[in-house]
């Protein structure tokens, strides 16, 4: 009667002889997991279908022409998520008490880290330098005894930095050439100071992951050996192929298994 599909890359909803049952038109909203905010909407009658890109979390609410409540339908990790959204989910399950650090974290609205997070499965530092991302990292995660926020610049050194966003601060990175490749709004930069990350990794860490847009790779490189944890994601999608090639070596080097599937980001796991 109803079906909701969460493929890859689309969120398919499809009815069939719904006003056998239901008062139509039946309303389909695209709800923001972390959030609650609702992203998207749209009406379906009968032998209908519509779709919204699945590359967030979302939930999915059906009401009718009344308002009344047909299906409210919860994104599950492991029915919906991904292979990384899994493993790390997975990770921080098998594993009691983790700690972990998720640096550039956008609004904190997606990302593998997000799940075990908010289920208090791992103790996570979230770290996001825009601005007004930070404001909503905080007004989504502040409830969250498990977590720290930080609202800073991370680099290899500690330098300052000419850091450059796009639009609302969606899109921000310290490689110029990344943001100019993305982002179609006005770009703006600013010199910022920042934090090395080998003073911010001044304790073990659990799991680690980046989504700091081409400067993935020299961050890693600069960690200390004895302080990059067993278990990191990283996005590699905005790295120069000789960037990329050398992380990937240097991890393996180091006794890293990885795991090359997703089109966005890798996984470096070692026992």
């Amino acid at each position: 009667m109803i079906d909701i599909k969460y493929n890859h890359p689309n969120i398919r909803i499809e009815t069939k002889e719904v006003s056998k049952i239901f008062n139509l038109p039946l309303k389909v909203s695209v709800i923001n997991h972390i959030s609650k905010k609702e992203i998207w909407n749209c009406e379906l009658n009968d032998n209908c279908w519509a779709s919204f890109s699945n590359d967030s979390i979302f939930d999915i609410i059906i009401t009718d022409a009344t308002n009344k409540l047909v299906i409210n339908r919860e994104w599950n990790i492991i029915d919906d998520g991904s292979y990384l959204d899994k493993a790390l989910y997975l990770y921080c399950k098998s594993k009691p008490n983790t700690k972990g650090l998720a640096i550039g974290t956008h609004d904190g609205e997606f990302g593998e880290w997000v799940i075990p997070t908010i289920q208090g499965l791992t103790k996570a530092t979230l770290v996001e330098a825009s601005t007004p991302q930070f404001e909503k990292l905080n007004t989504n995660y502040k409830k969250y005894s498990n977590v720290t926020l930080i609202h800073n610049l991370i680099t290899t050194k500690g330098q300052t930095i000419e850091f450059f966003e796009g639009g609302k601060g969606y899109t921000n990175s310290v490689k110029q050439e990344v943001i100019n490749s993305w982002e179609k709004e006005p770009i703006s930069s600013s010199m910022r100071s920042s934090i090395a990350i080998n003073d911010l990794l001044s304790y073990k860490i659990d799991w680690l992951h980046t989504d700091i847009e081409g400067y993935d790779a020299e961050l890693l490189q600069a960690i200390d050996p004895n302080f990059l944890p067993p278990f990191i994601i990283f996005e590699h999608n905005n790295l120069k192929i000789e960037d990329k090639l050398e992380l990937e070596n240097y991890l393996i080097d180091l006794g890293y298994f990885l795991n090359r599937q997703d089109p966005v980001s890798y996984l470096a796991i070692k026992k």
